[in-house]
């Protein structure tokens, strides 16, 4: 895996030998669900389910190096700000394959909360030959990360990598906030594996956009890059649940960081208890707003 990530040239990934359809991961071996066990619809051993080793320049990202997450109630707002779009991630193969064609040039990334969807989600999309560029780990202690895994960071973060360079892609490290403040003496050893780290920021958002803000958010950044001084970072900022959804508090808070960071990634995790068209409005307005100077 290369050094990264997403402030410069990502170093190439490292050329690992091509693996055949039986030996891609070894030991634990996923699953892949029904519809891709069809032995017709598999390479064959001979063929690779590899695809080329990806390359970027930062400076040459789309738009303004905004990110955001593609969703059934994202699809038309990201579309329409597709031209400013510097990272896009999908938890769903479906969508990945049906959207993240028109978002090339852009880092298109399928996310998943375990190894064993880590696992599956990419083999498939390498298989329906899903054009996308890093697979995303967003391990937390929740129900849909298995405790053996967030309890053994490293471990699960080595595997996690194994995994993305077995498939060429790029590793992206999401893990939830609460469990890496646990975890802070994690951070360097972590990065070491990745490419990209995405880090999120709704805790540090119960205080005002400003100083205070960014000098947490600089401690975070340092200790992800201790030891990796290469990986790109992006910072998560959140549409807090605990207000109204703001385009304007969002982009001060980005305007206190941006300067710190590859890229901002509007994080929402409302959709359940906001009216889902003032969400996609802030998106819009957010979008609009961050980009006008790049147009």
């Amino acid at each position: 895996m290369s050094a990264q990530n997403e402030s410069g040239v990502v170093t190439p990934v490292s050329q690992a030998p091509v693996p055949t359809v039986t030996d891609t991961v070894p030991a634990t071996s996923v699953v892949i669900p029904t519809e891709v066990n069809n032995p017709a619809m598999l390479p064959s051993k001979t063929q690779t389910l590899q695809s080329p080793v990806y390359e970027y320049n930062g400076n040459d990202l789309p738009g303004c190096s905004l990110g955001t997450a593609l969703r059934t109630e994202t699809i038309d707002v990201v579309l329409k700000n597709k031209n400013h779009i510097g990272l896009i991630m999908s938890a769903t193969s479906f969508l990945a394959q049906q959207y993240f064609p028109k978002f090339e040039g852009s880092i298109r990334i399928i996310g998943a909360p375990s190894l064993d969807e880590f696992k599956d989600k990419g083999t498939r999309a390498v298989v329906d030959n899903v054009p996308f560029e890093g697979l995303g780990y967003g391990l937390e202690t929740s129900n849909s990360t298995p405790d053996e895994e967030w309890r053994d960071l490293l471990g699960s973060t080595h595997k996690a990598n194994v995994i993305a360079d077995d498939l060429n892609k790029m590793l992206v490290m999401a893990p939830g906030f609460k469990l890496m403040s646990d975890n802070e003496d994690m951070y360097a050893r972590m990065a070491l594996e990745a490419d990209i780290w995405i880090f999120q920021t709704q805790q540090l958002q119960k205080g005002p956009p400003g100083l205070e803000y960014r000098g947490e958010v600089e401690r975070i950044i340092n200790l992800i890059r201790s030891e990796n001084p290469e990986i790109r970072i992006w910072a998560q900022i959140t549409l807090p649940p605990d207000r109204e959804p703001d385009a304007s508090e969002w982009l001060d808070y980005r305007q206190s960081i941006v300067d710190l960071v590859d890229g901002t990634y509007i994080g929402v995790y409302t959709w359940d208890t906001v009216d889902p068209e003032i969400l996609v409005q802030t998106i819009n307005t957010i979008f609009e707003t961050a980009c006008t100077d790049r147009d």
